[in-house]
């Protein structure tokens, strides 16, 4: 074997048992923290921990954009929340 094909990384489709449900999870739960105003951060926060904990576990996959989009619209979410709770806090 050469060292190239000892780099080669497999679909992140192709990824088998409950790891590969955590990407798409995560972005339904991103997706999910828009229409929770109450637990938007608590959710949000839990897609980031998911798509996070999806490109950590992905080992000899390729990095599945399914948990990036999770992490990216999570993120948007959180940084949303978070500039609207200063703007309540500050009276403007």
């Amino acid at each position: 074997m050469t060292e190239e094909s000892d780099t080669l990384e497999l679909p992140a489709r192709d990824r088998r048992g409950k790891l590969a449900l955590l990407g798409p999870i995560s972005l339904g739960v991103a997706v999910l923290s828009w229409l929770t105003p109450f637990l938007g951060i608590a959710v949000a926060a839990v897609a980031i921990i998911l798509g996070v904990v999806s490109i950590v576990t992905r080992r000899e996959y390729r990095i599945d954009w399914t948990a990036v989009a999770g992490i990216s619209v999570g993120g948007a979410q959180l940084f949303f929340e978070v500039v609207l709770l200063a703007i309540g806090v500050s009276g403007l």
